[in-house]
């Protein structure tokens, strides 16, 4: 089988390539020890896409991910996933071979240079090739382990391992090899510790072997050891610095400060990783520099964040 794509080849994705820093000698509970710069209020460099079905249109954004040559891929409720460059301009996209029963909600471009979509309401992960080829799926239906109800987003390790989020009733991280083989999995429906609410977004920091998780309804991030060990948590529900609203998305600055997604506050907020927050940008609103329920983010090298203005159908171009 394969899909309908327009855009040339070599990507990469900047949910495994994690902050190329090296972890100092001592470590907090959650976190290497990094220099970690302080927050202002972020530059609005502009913005693109608006309403439509066309090139650079979007109908609800829902996920995002950078390639190493700056470029976007961005996934919206029409069931197709766009490739456009940093200035928004159109270079190709994807149609999902399935979409009358849902749309995706996650993807991530993996090290192999191929794209990982979390087709959510299809209970399975797809993997494509970057001309276009139906390389292959893995998943089904179930609570078995190796199946999913709805996956939500993927990350891939450094060593190949491919996380898998999910919700639904598993409300668990799966872990496969490079081929889609199951290999074991974490977590549980629930608020308690090791415990998740529908987990939204997962992103790992390969210096550290770190990853966290954007735990939804839970409001928090949790941070594991690869192996699904518990390390700790940031952030707690509401709405003051610190807290947070259903946290749908992460990504890693350039110093390991992670920049965090919040649909339900339609802010951005940064921490360390001792968890202390560094500061809140954006809020409710029409205008550039504030937010309609965002699901996404993705953050370049020079920290510059592209964020999924989902309820505006755009993408907001900040300097954080």
């Amino acid at each position: 089988m394969a899909l309908n794509i327009l855009f040339p080849r070599g990507v990469a994705s900047r949910r495994w390539i994690g902050p190329l820093v090296l972890c100092a000698l001592a470590m907090s509970m959650i976190g290497c020890e990094r220099r970690i710069g302080g927050a202002g209020k972020p530059k609005i460099v502009g913005a693109f896409g608006r309403t439509g079905r066309g090139p650079c249109e979007f109908v609800y954004p829902r996920a995002i991910d950078m390639a190493p040559d700056g470029s976007l891929f961005v996934v919206d409720k029409t069931g197709r996933i766009q490739h456009l460059d940093p200035a928004g301009r159109f270079l190709g996209s994807i149609d999902m071979p399935l979409t009358e029963a849902g749309k995706p909600t996650g993807l991530t471009v993996g090290p192999d240079g191929h794209l990982y979509v979390a087709d959510t309401h299809y209970h399975r992960v797809i993997v494509v090739s970057t001309d276009g080829e139906f390389l292959r799926q893995f998943g089904g239906f179930g609570r078995e382990e190796g199946c999913f109800i709805y996956p939500t987003d993927v990350t891939l390790a450094a060593d190949g391992r491919i996380f898998v989020s999910e919700y639904g009733g598993n409300d668990r991280i799966s872990v496969f090899d490079r081929g889609g083989r199951f290999l074991y999995c974490f977590g549980a429906p629930g608020s308690e510790r090791g415990r998740f609410a529908r987990p939204s977004a997962l992103c790992i920091d390969q210096s550290c072997n770190r990853l966290y998780v954007a735990d939804a309804c839970n409001h928090r991030i949790a941070i594991y050891e690869l192996d699904g060990k518990l390390v700790g948590y940031m952030g707690s529900a509401g709405r003051d610095v610190g807290q947070l609203r259903y946290p749908y998305d992460l990504a890693f600055l350039a110093d390991g400060t992670l920049a965090v997604c919040e649909y339900g506050n339609n802010r951005i907020q940064l921490f360390n990783p001792d968890g202390r927050s560094l500061g809140v940008y954006g809020g409710a609103g029409r205008q550039l520099g504030q937010l309609a329920y965002p699901w996404g983010l993705a953050v370049n090298s020079r920290d510059r964040a592209f964020v999924l203005d989902a309820g505006n159908n755009r993408v907001q171009v900040w300097q954080l």
